[in-house]
């Protein structure tokens, strides 16, 4: 049996209607706990406890009163008693059909509370119409994107920028590439035209977009540039050391692969750094390089100039004799 609960010295079912929960007010939360119920069983045997309590004490207590004051009490037990128990017949009689009334009376809830949020919304739409949105104004419609969309199916205007990142941008054909190598190479001959060489560096190439200086028995350098401005600085694309070990003769490697890169950066600081970057190239290479590899007694010297230069760049190599 669903179980039942006592308010005001009557007997109410847990969960019926007269116990489901009103619409909670503005600001209350949702949620609160529900009053425990009685079980039906215990609430009978609470009642026959009741009832015979009430008769002890009518059975110590109306000796001593006369036969109307007897009559009375016991019309009145007798009344107070019988209302009880037809309340919980119809209680018992209810019971079974309780599991329909409590979801009744759950829908019935849920109903008020999802009106309360539908004037709650009304409320602030209209407080935000009132105050907020006062001087609000709708952009102009995309009257150009809508008949392009409309007419053609597509979208031309939309940013290449958005596409650009999703899709890859095709490669380059073969002749747009032979194109651009062309180009590249005028653009070298002509930086190379008016720049002050060193006449060292005459034994040079320029092919592929790039220009390869070569002084033998020294160093092999390629460089190349990222455009047509003639304030682009010179890029180091590759360094060759090409000073061999004379005692041993087998060509054997005098500079490490770490001590490449290192002079490789080095040199690149200057090309980005000096108004004369080709000849300073040169004189980095030349003069504190490969003539203190050429030389086993200067090894020592080369170590500390170039310690020297990454500490202080400023310096000017042709300012060494």
């Amino acid at each position: 049996m669903a179980p039942v609960q006592i308010e005001n010295n009557q007997l109410v079912p847990a969960g019926g209607p007269t116990s489901a929960p009103p619409p909670p007010p503005p600001g209350a939360t949702a949620g609160a706990p529900a009053t425990h119920g009685v079980r039906l069983s215990l609430l009978i045997e609470f009642l026959l406890q009741r009832t015979y309590h009430e008769i002890t004490l009518l059975a110590e207590l109306l000796p001593r009163k006369t036969d109307m004051e007897r009559k009375i009490e016991i019309v009145q037990f007798a009344s107070r008693t019988r209302q009880l128990f037809v309340r919980l017949l119809a209680l018992v009689k209810w019971a079974s059909n309780a599991g329909k009334v409590e979801k009744c009376a759950m829908i019935s809830s849920f109903l008020d509370q999802q009106a309360f949020l539908f004037v709650d919304t009304a409320d602030r739409l209209a407080s935000l119409a009132r105050d907020a949105l006062v001087h609000a104004r709708l952009p102009s419609f995309a009257i150009p994107f809508a008949i392009d969309v409309l007419t053609t199916g597509s979208y031309p205007r939309l940013p290449t920028c958005i596409r650009d990142k999703i899709i890859p941008p095709d490669p380059i054909t073969k002749v747009e590439k032979q194109s651009t190598l062309h180009q590249l190479n005028q653009i070298l001959r002509h930086r190379l035209v008016t720049t002050d060489l060193p006449p060292q560096l005459a034994n040079l190439t320029v092919a592929n977009g790039r220009v390869k200086f070569r002084v033998e028995g020294e160093f092999e350098a390629t460089l190349t540039v990222m455009g047509d401005d003639p304030d682009i600085p010179w890029r180091l694309l590759k360094l060759e050391i090409l000073v061999e070990d004379n005692e041993t003769g087998d060509g054997r490697a005098l500079v490490h692969s770490m001590q490449i890169n290192f002079i490789h950066e080095l040199v690149q600081s200057r090309l980005f750094a000096d108004e004369k970057p080709l000849q300073d190239m040169y004189n980095c290479l030349r003069i504190l390089f490969c003539n203190c590899l050429s030389t086993p007694s200067l090894c020592v010297i080369s170590i500390i100039f170039i310690n020297c230069f990454s500490r202080a760049p400023q310096w000017r190599w042709n300012a060494v004799p």
